[in-house]
């Protein structure tokens, strides 16, 4: 055989058998094509891409709360610390998942001179999309909150002795709201999405918070039962939209409503000014209403100005 005949050979096998696929990169993505399709368009490859976002802040708040469970009484000063995580996965098509964590942490100053460490508040939202419309999905989506230190009311008994007793504790109580639905895409604005099977997790882990406050039921879970899982509809407003380059507005509306029992809803409001690159401020007013916790909506209205760094 010649080194022509040779050369025939070895790109007929090319073709044929190792031409099954190569791994390419486009865009930053490993994609895998034959070399047979090397003729189709390369818009019509499937891409994969992941996007992330990190931001930091420190900022001092003055909090001032309404029916709140603590009592109208705990209005103090803050300095706190935030982080916010944001994962994107999707690919130019139809197909999407969202991670974000957010954390706050730091310390409270009271107007009575009392100061503590300041309870934290820590979420996980997931949600997997997949478009079946131009402006419309089928959603899964999770929402996961909890706190991770031990949280305290005070007050002072008859004898004028200052006392405190534990509202709340690391997975006590852990929420967790699922559910499966459809969304609707704001276009510039933000989405709704409507949970036509939803289910919301209460684990309690620390039974000896029932003692503590000398209750036999917490967040709706009854006493030695731990947990509570309930099935209804659900329902989640989120927007976040920028105005002349400075502003950002976004409300987080969550909806839960037992096929048995009143609705659970928390919604957050908030307004941010970008005053210089690294410097911000804000106003946040939270509304909380669950009634196996208060009877009352909660309100909590948060004025801050703090540091920032995005990446």
């Amino acid at each position: 055989m010649g080194r022509r005949d040779g050369l025939i050979l070895l790109c007929t096998w090319l073709i044929t058998a190792a031409g099954t696929g190569q791994n390419l990169v486009w865009r930053d993505t490993v994609v895998r094509v034959s070399p047979l399709d090397s003729a189709a368009p390369v818009n019509a490859l499937v891409k994969f891409r992941l996007s992330q976002q990190l931001e930091y802040a420190v900022s001092g708040t003055n909090l001032l709360f309404s029916n709140w469970q603590q009592g109208n009484s705990v209005n103090f000063l803050s300095l706190i610390q935030h982080f916010d995580h944001r994962l994107l996965f999707f690919n130019d098509r139809n197909f999407t998942i969202t991670n974000s964590f957010a954390h706050e942490l730091g310390i409270q100053y009271f107007f009575d001179s009392i100061s503590r460490f300041q309870p934290d508040d820590n979420t996980l939202n997931t949600s997997i999309d997949i478009r079946m419309a131009k402006n419309l999905t089928f959603s899964v989506c999770s929402n996961l909150t909890t706190c991770m230190f031990n949280s305290y009311a005070y007050a002072t008994d008859p004898a004028g002795n200052l006392r405190k007793t534990l509202k709340a504790s690391f997975l006590t109580p852990l929420l967790w709201t699922f559910s499966a639905g459809v969304t609707s895409v704001l276009p510039l604005t933000g989405s709704l999405n409507l949970g036509l099977s939803a289910g919301k997790f209460t684990w309690i882990r620390n039974n000896g918070i029932y003692e503590q406050q000398n209750i036999l039921e917490f967040y709706g879970v009854p006493l030695r039962k731990r947990f509570l899982l309930e099935y209804g509809l659900g329902l989640h407003l989120l927007v976040d939209k920028n105005f002349l380059d400075c502003i950002r507005w976004k409300c987080d509306v969550l909806v839960f409503k037992n096929y048995e029992k009143s609705i659970d809803l928390a919604v957050k409001n908030f307004v941010e000014v970008r005053i210089s690159r690294f410097l911000k401020a804000s106003i946040q007013t939270r509304l909380n209403y669950e009634k196996e916790v208060s009877k009352w909506i909660q309100v909590e209205n948060r004025v801050t100005l703090g540091f920032y760094i995005r990446l």
